[in-house]
């Protein structure tokens, strides 16, 4: 594997638009919770697995990290997969862990887009009658993304995308980030 960008953000901030685009473009997109669930399976857990999650999260996060990072390396090497990308990190631990392990092949992003624009986009994409809908839906969500320390990718990421603009911002700067760290793909 040559490279996994690690994509991060709040609720509705892009992320999956971004993580497609790049699939788009050959890198493939891929979710944490997939390989997330395969170490909930070797485990031998077949109970809830938000609640195993969760609490292996809070109980053995370096071992939960260890084994995800197990997985991942291992499905993408039997895969024959060189450039791909991970949504969604829940917190910076496990993009921090793995640049630990493999180094500058781990590249954390952050797509940011502010509360206003989403809210006005929650609007738009769900047909609501006003921004107070999209915050009964969307701030909520917020809450528990700041209670897993999501807003704590954006310091220690790579590469941070601003997609406050239009579509065509979003894929010019998913070009440029492509050209940088997987020439090879641009």
């Amino acid at each position: 594997m040559k490279k996994v960008f690690l994509i991060g953000g709040m609720s509705e901030s892009g992320k999956s638009t971004f993580g497609r685009y790049l699939d788009s473009k050959g890198i493939t997109r891929l979710k944490i919770v997939t390989f997330m669930r395969m170490v909930m399976e070797n485990e031998g857990h077949s109970g809830d697995f938000v609640e195993w999650n969760e609490r292996a999260a809070f109980e053995r996060p370096r071992w939960l990290h260890e084994e995800f990072t197990k997985q991942f390396l291992r499905w993408v090497n039997e895969n024959g997969i060189e450039c791909c990308c991970l949504e969604s990190l829940y917190g910076p631990d496990l993009g921090l862990y793995m640049r630990e392990q493999i180094g500058s092949r781990a590249v954390i992003v952050w797509v940011n887009m502010s509360q206003e624009i989403r809210l006005e986009r929650q609007v738009i994409r769900e047909n609501l009658a006003s921004i107070e809908e999209a915050k009964a839906y969307l701030l909520p969500r917020d809450e528990r993304k700041v209670a897993w320390h999501v807003p704590d990718i954006e310091p220690v990421a790579d590469v941070l995308i601003d997609n406050s603009g239009t579509i065509d911002d979003l894929y010019r700067a998913a070009d440029a980030m492509i050209a940088e760290h997987c020439p090879e793909v641009a």
